[in-house]
């Protein structure tokens, strides 16, 4: 007879499971180091090779220096300014450079010179970095038209264009007049209570009404109720931004993947629910000109025999619901920041606001509560607007919402002109840095300053803008598919705004009363400086007080 001793068996299961646990720790172990040595081992070859890059540590490479920089920087800053700062500290890394902050980031070639750039985005077009793909996932799936290449692509591009041609956006101008007038009324009730409120904020809940009207021909309300699908889109991607911090707590949160499966679902339930109305009854609706009823006209004639199917296909539909929230997310959320940094840097420049309202009194007249009338029965005025263009244009410039961002290839090189000297991308994480070449002073006469000057001078005038310099919606095959889109919302708005408001930064009061200090909350000496928030944002939503120049005029009289 056999007896066992359970107290000895349990102590060699633990035993067997420590032994486990060491095992893979060991691995782990290994890996880290060995993979922080290819790192390392990689940028000092390429520093070797007189690679153009900030000094580097043989064991930290360029953290210290970046840690330097965002410690610097106030809270929320966008990762997107390290690249000008970095140029400011070493100012003969003017063109590109070579950055390495393993574990927190891939090898990066980090790209500031609009000819470089235009090398891998118009030359040639290197695939989109695969970060991009893991940021939009929980908010669009698997397969949306930012992150698709190859002939996927190509073919979905050219359907969607249609939708988001300068046409197309001009046709929908009546409609967006209509949110518009909403978001002017919300703007005039803060007038009359002469309170400081976060611009952004209602901005953000008309861009989204916005786009919902032009996409999906959807009254979302957003500015003045609660909507269940504008609402989960926003939560999602406020979860998704911990891929875009530089600080690694960031990435630690068990509530993540629970709450970004939550907002998915909710998403998907409502949008699924609408494509499947929506498409049921297309043949009971005249041609149309919003965007997915357009899709959903061009599929259904290429997959049904008399071009009137009313069941969608599993596929189709899971595709059509990506591109959907891809649409309302790109739609709203850049294009409120762009519109809310305009209105900031025309109250900056008096000057430049007078230009304006004269611009828009000798086309709408100078009755200035008719524009909104005039635009929906002429939308076509708004293109007689040059300095309205040249305005938004220079705001683009200064506050780039966004960068590009791509994966290098073996073999492709970006040759430098200004010395000739072949940089390779391999392996690297290629970064078009917009913020970074729009603040460069090798390509920008009077780089700091709001010049909308320079978008009307001809060429050889040394205001006159560097070729390929301006790439706030990128460049290429492909650039932004809504950018028509965006710069035509916010003309419309800024137009209409500054016609009947003056706008004005209310930070330094809305600092004291927190018990902040002013001086500690700036980037190159600006307060209204770009957070992090998906694109670049004003910080704390832009406070201000605004006044209606209506009641002005006619106190004055």
């Amino acid at each position: 007879m056999v007896a066992f001793n359970l107290d000895t068996i349990r102590a060699a299961d633990t035993s067997k499971g420590w032994l486990a646990i060491g095992f893979l720790g060991a691995i782990a172990i290994t890996t880290f180091f060995w993979r922080l040595y290819q790192a390392r081992s990689y940028m000092r070859q390429l520093q070797r090779e007189g690679m153009p890059m900030p000094p580097h540590h043989w064991l930290l490479g360029h953290i210290p220096i970046a840690a330097k920089i965002f410690q610097a920087l106030p809270p929320h800053a966008h990762l997107l300014l390290i690249a000008d700062q970095v140029r400011r500290i070493y100012p003969h890394l003017d063109t590109a450079f070579y950055l390495d902050v393993w574990p927190f980031g891939p090898p990066t070639l980090m790209v500031i010179s609009p000819e470089l750039v235009s090398q891998f985005t118009q030359d040639n077009s290197l695939p989109k970095y695969k970060g991009v793909r893991k940021f939009l996932k929980p908010l669009t799936g698997k397969k949306d038209l930012v992150t698709m290449e190859g002939h996927d692509w190509r073919h979905w591009r050219r359907n969607f264009n249609p939708g988001f041609s300068a046409t197309n956006v001009m046709d929908m101008v009546p409609t967006m007049v209509q949110e518009i007038r909403t978001y002017k009324d919300i703007i005039h009730q803060h007038a009359v209570a002469g309170d400081i409120f976060p611009l952004e904020l209602p901005t953000l809940a008309m861009s989204m009404d916005i786009i919902g009207r032009v996409v999906m021909d959807q009254k979302f309300n957003s500015q003045k109720s609660y909507n269940p699908l504008t609402s989960a889109l926003i939560d999602q991607l406020a979860w998704c931004e911990a891929g875009l911090h530089s600080n690694p707590l960031q990435y630690v949160n068990i509530a993540r993947p629970i709450v970004q499966q939550y907002n998915a679902w909710r998403m998907n339930s409502y949008v699924d629910s609408w494509l499947k109305r929506r498409y049921e009854t297309m043949h009971q609706r005249a041609k149309t000109k919003y965007i997915v009823d357009l899709i959903m006209s061009a599929y259904m004639k290429q997959n049904s025999p008399n071009g009137r199917s009313t069941k969608m296909d599993a596929v189709f539909s899971e595709f059509m619901r990506a591109q959907v929230k891809l649409f309302l997310q790109a739609g709203h959320d850049t294009t409120a920041a762009s519109i809310v940094f305009t209105l900031y840097l025309l109250s900056k420049h008096p000057e430049s606001l007078r230009r304006l309202r004269d611009e828009l009194d000798a086309i709408f007249g100078s009755d200035t509560t008719s524009i909104c009338d005039l635009l929906e029965e002429k939308p076509h005025l708004v293109n007689q607007c040059s300095f309205l263009l040249a305005a938004v244009k220079e705001t683009l410039r200064i506050y780039p919402p966004t960068a590009t961002a791509r994966f290098g290839l073996p073999g492709f090189y970006l040759t430098d002109p200004s010395g000739g000297k072949k940089l390779p991308t391999e392996n690297c994480l290629v970064v078009g840095n917009h913020f970074g070449i729009h603040h460069n002073p090798r390509f920008w006469p009077r780089v700091e300053e709001f010049v909308p000057e320079r978008w009307l001078v001809d060429e050889g005038h040394p205001l006159y803008p560097v070729k390929n310099g301006w790439r706030p919606f990128e460049r290429g095959p492909r650039n932004c598919l809504g950018q028509e889109l965006a710069m035509m919302e916010i003309r419309l708005v800024v137009a209409i705004m500054v016609r009947e408001f003056d706008f004005q930064d209310a930070y330094a009061e809305s600092d004291r009363k927190k018990g902040q200090k002013s001086e500690n909350l700036r980037v190159n000496g600006e307060r209204a400086y770009q957070i992090i928030r998906g694109g670049g944002h004003p910080s704390e939503n832009f406070p201000c007080r605004l006044y209606n120049l209506l009641k002005y005029k006619k106190s004055v009289i």
